[in-house]
């Protein structure tokens, strides 16, 4: 019974991942309400002497999509109250592209293909056309 329920899970991920790249992007206009940082120090950081690694949020108004991560470069160059334009999935509201005055600030690139390649194994895991070794736990064909 929790092998059929982990499938269906598999399965509903996997098919919404897909669903999420078939559709169109969603492209708006809104403004950067603010900034924010967060340090994940977890215990691998710990373990070898490095710090943790900091991600880093736009927030933003006007707009179906509430914020976005973005990497440092675009953190430092958006100001609060600059006007964007936000191009995000319909489903997960991911953002994939984010330009102020048609420049690009910060774009995603192949996040179709990555999230149809992940899309594609989690349904494969649900068919069973691939499935987990329980000796070993490697993942191998059925």
């Amino acid at each position: 019974m929790f092998k059929l329920l982990i499938r269906c899970l598999f399965m509903i991920a996997g098919v919404a991942l897909l669903s999420d790249t078939a559709l169109p992007v969603r492209d708006e206009a809104v403004r950067v309400d603010q900034h924010t940082s967060h340090v994940n120090d977890g215990e691998s950081a710990h373990h070898d002497n490095r710090s943790g690694d900091t991600s880093y949020t736009l927030h933003l108004v006007g707009g179906e999509v509430a914020s976005c991560s973005v990497g440092y470069a675009a953190y430092q160059r958006l100001k609060d109250g600059d006007a964007i334009r936000v191009q995000s999935t319909r489903l997960f509201r991911h953002c994939v592209r984010v330009t102020r005055d048609e420049e690009v600030v910060e774009a995603t690139r192949h996040w179709r293909w990555i999230a149809w390649a992940i899309g594609g194994v989690l349904i494969a895991l649900a068919i069973g056309w691939l499935r987990a070794d329980d000796e070993d736990g490697s993942i191998g064909l059925a």
